[in-house]
């Protein structure tokens, strides 16, 4: 038993760590969420202030300013009187510029957060479908 848990440590001090630099995390609501959402960034006992509502088809950013390079960080989305998800992966803070951005999507009670990959596809394979609703919302955004 003591042989399986240390392989199990050691394995888990190998896990690669997804270090991104930049000085904002970001949330856009996918066309197609079923709510309006607040965010905000939490890295050990820091936590940003949650940040003004944004609806579906915008983008919502804070900057990493709080959070020390080398730590780690996760960006929390709330769906307005809905659940909260911590969108994943959680990320290693390094100095650089721009921004990191996930994508939201999901109903008030099933919130769904990640960070996009390469592959155009992704969205689609988390089991996306717009929303009505969303769509039609999004329709009378104004441009």
């Amino acid at each position: 038993m003591k042989k399986i848990k240390v392989v199990l440590i050691s394995i888990l001090f190998t896990i690669p760590t997804q270090t991104y630099a930049a000085e904002d995390a970001c949330v856009s609501l996918l066309v197609g969420a079923g709510y309006a959402a607040h965010m905000r960034i939490k890295s050990g006992a820091f936590k940003t202030d949650w940040s003004k509502s944004f609806a579906i088809g915008q983008t919502r950013c804070q900057s990493l300013e709080g959070v020390p390079y080398g730590k780690k960080f996760t960006v929390e989305v709330h769906a307005i009187l809905g659940k909260k998800k911590n969108c994943s992966p959680s990320i290693e803070h390094s100095k650089g510029s721009g921004s990191i951005t996930f994508q939201a999507w999901g109903t008030t009670l099933n919130v769904k957060c990640k960070m996009p990959t390469s592959n155009s596809g992704h969205v689609s394979g988390f089991g996306h479908t717009p929303n009505a609703n969303g769509v039609k919302a999004k329709s009378k955004l104004k441009k």
